[in-house]
């Protein structure tokens, strides 16, 4: 095939990169059963060890005929006509703002890492949202456990090891600041 044969359709079906963009991300930490998860900070999207998160678009309108429902979009994710997509950060400063400020997202359990994304990648002004991702490397922050002492040591070394399987590193950081440099 020459290049004045290709079209749009057989362009856009080469990857945006060869090597996958680690960036950074926070998310929440979740337990289910005696499993301990990550989910994603402001959509209802629980990451499973061992497989790699695929986007899916959440967003949608309001039906013009039902408008008590919402009619979610039909698009691959990322659009670059929406918001969807798996978000990250291109520094650990701008993935600790959603971890170190108290009032972001009330009082839940929240770790910081990096994450490998890869497929349809869209760059915007502070990171990227792409097709897929998976963590690469995971901190715990001290401050994630109330209580002091063993107490508190013990609830952080327990979220560690239940994060373990991802079979990425895990480690328990004081601030999450200190992973800059």
């Amino acid at each position: 095939m020459t290049a004045a044969a290709l079209s749009y359709d057989d362009v856009s079906a080469v990857p945006d990169y060869i090597e996958p963009v680690i960036a950074w991300r926070a998310w929440r930490i979740s337990g289910r059963g005696e499993r301990v998860l990550l989910e994603s900070l402001f959509v209802d999207t629980v990451w499973l060890p061992g497989e790699p998160l695929d986007a899916s678009c959440k967003s949608g309108k309001r039906s013009r005929w039902r408008p008590w429902r919402i009619e979610l979009n039909d698009h691959p994710a990322p659009d670059f006509e929406c918001t969807c997509g798996i978000y990250a950060v291109s520094s650990p400063e701008a993935a600790a703002k959603y971890i170190t400020d108290p009032y972001a997202l009330g009082r839940v359990d929240r770790v910081i890492g990096r994450v490998a994304l890869w497929g349809d990648v869209v760059e915007g002004t502070s990171g990227w949202r792409a097709s897929h991702g998976y963590p690469v490397e995971l901190w715990v922050p001290a401050r994630t456990a109330d209580g002091r002492g063993l107490r508190r040591r013990a609830y952080l070394d327990e979220i560690a090891a239940g994060l373990e399987a991802y079979n990425v590193p895990v480690d328990i950081v004081g601030d999450p600041l200190s992973l800059v440099g």
